[in-house]
């Protein structure tokens, strides 16, 4: 399998496997729901809260991913400051993601336009907090080199 996937092997961990998840389907359902909005349309809504579902349950994969990369951050300086950032802000992402889908599952069956337009406001906060705390990972590998193998360096 590794030498189909020769990227696999020079992986230090595999959160990075998991992250792009949560990322497209969170944001695909803000997408879905805006236009569920925009032409009132119960089927593109139900995609929208589909996508919620599969991102929040992928989240709890990229979570606990996160947490098994921890390792490779050091345990002092810049880069474990802004580790720390990252996994709170994604502890608030994926815990808001929760809250949304228990909004949607419970009112599914009260699903007025009101209440549709706070789930959209809800979705934009999301993609707000999803944004900030996915570029903090962003950081720690492109600014920090954490879980990056540097040529030269040891194993």
């Amino acid at each position: 399998m590794l030498s189909i996937l020769p990227g696999l092997k020079g992986m230090l961990n595999y959160h990075p496997l998991f992250v792009h998840f949560p990322i497209a389907f969170w944001v695909g359902a803000l997408l879905f729901e805006a236009l569920a909005v925009a032409r009132s349309s119960e089927d593109w809504h139900k995609t929208a809260a589909r996508l919620l579902y599969l991102g929040t349950l992928l989240a709890f994969a990229a979570v606990g991913t996160g947490l098994l990369a921890e390792s490779s951050v050091m345990e002092m300086g810049p880069a474990h400051d802004v580790f720390e950032l990252h996994e709170k802000l994604m502890y608030v992402t994926t815990s808001a993601a929760v809250g949304l889908c228990m909004f949607v599952f419970f009112l599914r069956k009260r699903f007025t336009p009101g209440v549709q337009k706070l789930f959209l406001a809800g979705l934009v906060i999301l993609a707000v907090l999803l944004t900030v705390g996915a570029d903090r990972g962003a950081q720690l590998v492109y600014q920090y080199a954490t879980s990056v193998h540097l040529p030269g360096a040891p194993k």
